[in-house]
């Protein structure tokens, strides 16, 4: 099992994500930062389950009462097993009763707590990620008590050290390609919108919202298909930034998209930070 002691600020259960019920509504959740989630779950895999727990800011204080494989990815954060300071990256054995604490995450966002088990909570339109109110948790919370079934441990063996790239991270200009209504825009609001820096306003699963200086009277819009890492435009000049937990429609003009790479840097961002956006075709 596995015992909340302390839930850190807001941490999650992610999996690859809720697929095929967009149509209905229902966000596809799953990671903020996929990058940081397939790392994890590449050095740990584990047949049954890609379960992670997601944590942002501030990880959690966790109990494992059996003995378990686990391993740390995403934004860089303070790591504790039993005491003893751990590093990113690496996979670790946490023996019997060991108390697991992820601190302060130091520069970024979001980091990623992998165990090499399958997290047994409930499988809600195939899948485990949480999003209220299709699940009924929005976070963990202190006192909980979840199960889990680890992989039968084998002996470790001395293999060769995996060499991570995750500047990512600290990006401050993000890729886009013309989004569906980028030819609405004026050429002098194009250069503006690419030119100009625009800050982090507030953030959160569902999205960024930026400043920008762009300002446009658009025709009345329908609603349109909208998908993690399109970016829309408001008439007020604020930039919207769709992510993991993203409404499936919106009738704002959606003027660029990110890459994967970009969206991933993209929610490694703070309130506060400054970034600009960069043509991926040029």
């Amino acid at each position: 099992m596995i015992i909340v002691e302390s839930p850190g600020f807001y941490t999650t259960v992610q999996d690859r994500g809720r697929y095929g019920f967009r149509h209905l509504g229902v966000p596809v959740a799953g990671p903020m930062d996929h990058q940081a989630f397939d790392l994890a779950n590449a050095l740990l895999s584990h047949a049954n389950d890609s379960c992670v727990f997601e944590c942002t800011l501030i990880g959690p204080s966790l109990i494992l009462e059996e003995e378990v494989r686990f391993v740390v990815t995403g934004a860089p954060i303070a790591i504790l097993l039993n005491g003893v300071a751990l590093v990113m990256n690496n996979v670790y054995c946490a023996p019997k009763n060991s108390k697991l604490e992820l601190g302060k995450v130091l520069s970024g966002m979001r980091s990623y707590l992998r165990l090499e088990a399958e997290l047994i909570t409930p499988v809600v339109l195939k899948s485990k990620s949480f999003y209220v109110p299709i699940t009924s948790q929005r976070s963990i919370a202190k006192g909980d008590v979840l199960t889990y079934t680890p992989r039968t441990l084998i002996a470790e063996k001395n293999n060769a050290k995996l060499r991570v790239v995750d500047d990512y991270i600290s990006w401050k200009s993000l890729e886009v390609s013309p989004g569906p209504d980028w030819a609405l825009l004026t050429n002098k609001q194009q250069q503006l919108l690419m030119d100009e820096p625009h800050r982090v306003e507030a953030q959160n699963r569902m999205g960024y919202r930026l400043t920008s200086s762009v300002k446009v009277n658009a025709p009345a819009l329908l609603s349109q298909l909208v998908v993690p890492g399109m970016v829309q435009l408001t008439p007020g000049g604020k930039l919207l930034l769709a992510t993991a937990d993203c409404q499936v429609t919106g009738g704002y003009l959606q003027v660029v998209q990110l890459d994967a790479s970009s969206l991933n840097s993209l929610v490694q961002k703070r309130e506060g930070e400054v970034l600009t956006f960069r043509n991926k075709h040029r």
